[in-house]
């Protein structure tokens, strides 16, 4: 197996490499504000990793001392996630589950239009779907859905301090089904992939806000005009 090595900002990262994708993904040059966001926590703090793809923001974070709690659904992400912690030697620091993030508890089916490790367009089917997420399709898979709520409560879980969400298509599903841990003040920042043009946009700016939370930044996604990685933090 092809494997990368990278120094991210002082920290020695290794990355499995045997698609393009993956090595595009351990250049670790792409939406850096993730890194920024990560650079703002202190060590002991927990993340939870939405659509982590293949881990490399979690595997940062967790080098920095960060307690990551990563959330994959698809199959070949989810094993190169598992790659990257073996070669990064990470253990109990970040713990993977090969779940999506949705309104309930139950399975979905997962679309995908680039079938292979570190690839993207891997989208939950909704009974609606945002218009630029309408691909290609070329494989599916039936995956298994948890609300972020029912997770927490099963597992006994504590709130976690930040949320990094980036999941395409099921960003309406992941608010219906964490409302309670978006009330909980415990929860401190979120970082959101948004499609400023998506319909329910302003819903979901409108719920976090009605929940806490004002945007501090945005900055859009490279080649992207209409897809922004927004930063919240909460009203004291």
């Amino acid at each position: 197996m092809k494997v990368i090595d990278n120094n991210v900002r002082g920290v020695p990262m290794r990355f499995a490499g045997y698609t393009r994708s993956l090595e595009l993904c351990s250049r670790m040059n792409y939406e850096t504000e993730n890194l920024d966001f990560i650079d703002e926590m202190t060590p002991g703090e927990v993340m939870f990793d939405l659509g982590a793809c293949e881990g490399r923001f979690s595997i940062y974070a967790s080098k920095k001392g960060i307690k990551c709690y990563s959330f994959e659904p698809e199959t070949n992400n989810f094993e190169a996630l598992l790659q990257n912690l073996a070669l990064n030697d990470i253990k109990d620091e970040l713990k993977p589950f090969k779940l999506a993030i949705g309104k309930e508890n139950g399975s979905a089916k997962l679309k995908i239009g680039q079938p292979w490790a570190g690839g993207h367009q891997k989208v939950v089917e909704q009974q609606e779907t945002r218009e630029d997420l309408r691909f290609d399709f070329k494989e599916e898979q039936v995956i298994d859905v948890v609300s972020l709520d029912r997770f927490l409560e099963d597992h006994q879980i504590a709130c976690p301090d930040y949320l990094k969400v980036d999941i395409d298509g099921s960003e309406m599903a992941f608010l219906q089904g964490a409302q309670a841990t978006l009330k909980n003040t415990g929860l401190k920042s979120i970082i959101f992939e948004l499609e400023i043009n998506d319909k329910n946009f302003q819903y979901i700016m409108d719920n976090l806000a009605e929940n806490g939370f004002r945007e501090k930044a945005r900055f859009q996604v490279p080649n992207e005009p209409f897809l922004f990685n927004i930063i919240f933090t909460r009203d004291r």
